[in-house]
């Protein structure tokens, strides 16, 4: 059984994770009412440390519980989540939650590095992504590296082109760093548009999953110019149905996330709460477009 893959330990520390952190890091609006959270969506689901309540349909568990019925994970791929730490040399972390909903994302905060050399390298070097794709990117201005950090930052632009967040990557191959920015607006995402008019909508994990698949299909000789690419740093129902609503509800929703059991669980959910979902996975020998990829170029995995 999936439980016994899992330390007691682990699952206990999973079980005792402050959820409610966890939710605001991945961006989920919640709003502080004195030692609670709640749901700025949903009134009346509340989360108080390692548990929550939800009124309206009279339900309540601990944070595995919750990512399991709400988020499509499954359990070993919750208590993973629940229980992962970010490394301090990021300097991403933030020891106070409800900054992240107080705080309104401003690009002009972030100090950007004019010499990109880092990022070139790690995207080139350790991901397989094209010099010539990352040029154009840089062009374009949607990719960045932070100063501070030296974090590539992917911006968020939404349905009117306003910058609305950033979604972030460290550049140590050894030290394996995803987030967001604080304030960053709830249901958009990193995107990248097709040049024609659109006609699919593709949901990817990540931005480096993002400009894999794009890479691969350059590979195939495959331009993708009908499509517009959406990293969902994560696994985010909330942000398929937000892109559909506000860039149009008539493209065609295609998933393309991990081939993993935590995909899968996604895959299932989503499935149930949006009309005409597609499929489209990277092979089966390889857990995400990134790794197919590199297995392409020759680069160890």
């Amino acid at each position: 059984m999936e439980r016994e893959r899992v330390s007691q330990e682990l699952i206990k520390q999973a079980r005792q994770a402050d959820l409610a952190e966890y939710l605001i890091r991945q961006g989920e609006p919640l709003v502080k009412k004195g030692q609670r959270y709640r749901h700025k969506e949903h009134d009346s689901l509340v989360f108080t440390k390692n548990s929550y309540y939800w009124n309206s349909i009279s339900e309540s568990g601990n944070a595995i519980d919750f990512l399991q019925r709400h988020k499509g994970l499954d359990f070993m791929s919750a208590v993973f989540a629940l229980t992962q730490t970010v490394a301090a040399a990021d300097g991403e972390r933030d020891t106070n939650p409800s900054s992240q909903i107080i705080e309104q994302f401003s690009f002009a905060d972030i100090k950007l590095e004019s010499d990109m050399r880092r990022t070139v390298a790690y995207l080139n070097k350790s991901r397989g992504i094209s010099y010539s794709l990352i040029k154009k990117l840089i062009d374009e201005m949607l990719i960045y590296q932070e100063t501070t950090t030296n974090n590539i930052i992917f911006p968020m632009y939404d349905e009117t082109g306003g910058l609305v967040g950033a979604e972030t990557s460290g550049t140590l191959s050894d030290k394996r760093f995803k987030g967001i920015k604080t304030g960053s607006k709830y249901g958009y995402g990193y995107t990248i548009k097709g040049k024609s008019k659109l006609e699919y909508a593709l949901f990817f994990e990540s931005a480096v999953d993002l400009l894999s698949f794009i890479e691969i299909e350059q590979i195939r000789k495959k331009p993708i110019n009908n499509a517009l690419l959406v990293s969902m740093a994560g696994l985010k129902d909330a942000t398929v149905k937000q892109i559909l609503k506000c860039f149009g509800s008539e493209l065609q929703p295609v998933l393309c996330v991990d081939n993993d059991m935590a995909g899968a669980e996604f895959i299932k959910f989503v499935k149930s709460q949006v009309n005409s979902i597609k499929i489209f996975l990277p092979n089966k020998d390889y857990k995400d477009w990134n790794d197919q990829l590199k297995s392409m170029k020759g680069i160890s995995r």
